[in-house]
């Protein structure tokens, strides 16, 4: 984003508070109440386990970091919002991994669902995760995007 006439200190101001405002009207993360995420039977040990799962799939399908890093926000403001049994976290983590995929990567990248399936190793069918993509979506509202750290780091980097 080029602003003319401003100064770069000027324009890396504007770049981080336009960030700053789309992570404060839409960032969540989930909370941990006792040994769990709240309204959940997720266990901090099972949340961190999927997070290092997803980023193992972010490198075999050879994303982006910022895809990655779009994935675990996701995932966090799903988890926040409803109430995910363990049972479905896979399906869940696969599902956010495939909509940021789906957002960031160009198509020739993004792999098939039935191939993401199968490559991730995840025990749900390619129409379940289909399922579990409309749920998302409307829970979130189709509103997929939101400032993740990638984006403040890209944005300092930008503006060096």
């Amino acid at each position: 984003m080029k602003c003319p006439g401003l100064c770069e200190s000027q324009r890396l101001e504007i770049l981080l508070e336009n960030a700053l405002f789309l992570e404060t009207t839409k960032w969540k993360v989930p909370c941990f109440v006792e040994s769990a995420i709240k309204g959940t039977d997720i266990s901090p040990t099972q949340y961190e386990q999927t997070v290092l799962w997803m980023e193992g799939l972010n490198l075999r399908f050879q994303f982006y970091p910022e895809t990655f890093g779009l994935a675990v926000s996701i995932l966090n403001r799903i988890l926040a919002s409803v109430k995910a049994q363990v049972k479905y976290l896979q399906c869940i983590a696969v599902t956010c991994l495939y909509l940021a995929a789906k957002t960031n990567e160009e198509d020739e990248i993004i792999p098939s669902v039935k191939k993401l399936a199968e490559q991730s190793g995840c025990m749900y069918s390619s129409a379940e995760i289909l399922r579990m993509e409309r749920i998302i979506l409307d829970k979130l509202q189709w509103d997929l995007y939101t400032s993740t750290p990638v984006d403040f780091l890209n944005t300092v980097r930008i503006c060096d």
